[in-house]
């Protein structure tokens, strides 16, 4: 009976395997807003947070890193029975970093089972994964390796992974995996909700606000009001500074509170 490393599909188990979190995971952070102090220079300071003028602020986490591209070797067709097609595309955030040094690999058991350079222009940018594979009734372990070009960085995805008999996934609609989740600059990822409370009036604008998490002076996170984002850390525990910035009040906001980093789920609630 033919069939290809069978087990499930490719986009499913990287979604369950990396996407899960309990609801026990969500902590939120709420306090209230008590004593309000006018400060020179358009500053308000309060119990929770502390109020500047500003300008729209450009945060950006710094991804660039100092990794060679790796010299993978591409697999031997003749050595495989089957082989599935997978089109990959590359998500927004990491596209403007894309060159021509791009390379995109599976591994099976530490095995290279594709290799694929960059296609496309452009915001639309491929990578055409031929995937080799011999009959087996079991899944294996996996690993997906995309090294840009521009970063100078590795990113990786593993889990449990299998193919099914003649199977292509991307080519009908566009696929697209989170890789910066498998950044290999930073060890850890927090996964951070700010939710807006406005106490006077202030609007929410989801389009233009902004959310910035910092250790010390670096940016590890930027994120829209009330949508999930990642903050990147080097190791359990790092001590990080929010900060608001909001369109209608023409400044930013910075709690006070500090917010300790850790892998799981973060719910803050932010008093305006």
């Amino acid at each position: 009976m033919k069939a290809i490393l069978n087990s499930l599909l490719f986009a499913a188990a990287l979604t369950l395997a990396w996407g899960c979190s309990s609801d026990n995971d969500v902590v939120e952070k709420s306090e209230s807003n008590n004593e309000v102090v006018e400060e020179p220079g358009g500053e308000v300071t309060s119990d929770i947070s502390h109020f500047n003028v500003s300008e729209a602020p450009a945060w950006a986490v710094e991804m660039h890193s100092d990794q060679d591209k790796p010299q993978f070797q591409p697999p031997e067709p003749a050595r495989y029975e089957n082989k599935m097609i997978v089109m990959l595309r590359l998500q927004e955030e990491l596209v403007p970093f894309s060159t021509d040094d791009d390379q995109m690999a599976v591994f099976v058991g530490g095995e290279c089972r594709a290799l694929s350079s960059r296609s496309g222009e452009g915001e639309v940018i491929y990578f055409v994964l031929n995937i080799y594979g011999n009959i087996s009734g079991d899944p294996e372990e996996f690993a997906l390796c995309y090294y840009s070009g521009g970063l100078r960085q590795e990113f990786w995805r593993r889990g449990e992974n299998g193919f099914l008999n003649e199977l292509n996934i991307g080519t009908e609609s566009d696929f697209v995996i989170d890789l910066m989740e498998g950044t290999t600059k930073y060890a850890r990822q927090t996964v951070v909700t700010v939710t807006p409370n406005p106490t006077d009036g202030t609007a929410v604008d989801i389009a233009n606000d902004r959310v910035g998490v910092f250790v010390g002076d670096e940016c590890r996170g930027v994120g829209r009001p009330g949508i999930e984002f990642n903050v990147f850390h080097q190791q359990e525990g790092e001590q990080a500074q929010v900060r608001y910035y909001s369109k209608s009040k023409g400044g930013i906001y910075t709690l006070r509170t500090p917010l300790t980093l850790s892998a799981g789920v973060e719910t803050i609630k932010f008093d305006l």
